[in-house]
């Protein structure tokens, strides 16, 4: 999961640095993020799943047994608030190509 967290970034600060130059870039960054997203979304489903094994095993409260989950899996929330922040970029990528397209 590091290596697709590092490969995120980067790309991310490829295309905030403004080094795509081109339409051709700029959709090998889209490509790029997008498979990583695709990686990155694998890892949150793991997560999901270990994050439910966890609540559910919990056999006192349902809101004990949440916050355990939390405490214990913390890699849901992250994997959920980078593919939320990576889908935002994603979008803008989007939109970039969009605008290129069209300006030719």
């Amino acid at each position: 999961m590091e290596n697709t967290l590092i490969k995120i970034s980067e790309i991310i600060d490829r295309y905030e640095n403004g080094h795509w130059e081109s339409l051709d870039n700029l959709r090998v960054i889209l490509r790029d993020l997008s498979t990583s997203y695709y990686h990155l979304t694998k890892y949150n489903l793991e997560a999901f799943e270990q994050h439910n094994a966890v609540q559910y095993k919990n056999k006192k409260s349902v809101s004990y047994g949440l916050i355990l989950a939390n405490e214990q899996v913390p890699e849901l929330r992250m994997t959920r608030k980078i593919l939320f922040a990576t889908s935002k970029v994603i979008d803008a990528v989007r939109s970039e190509v969009s605008i290129l397209r069209t300006e030719r």
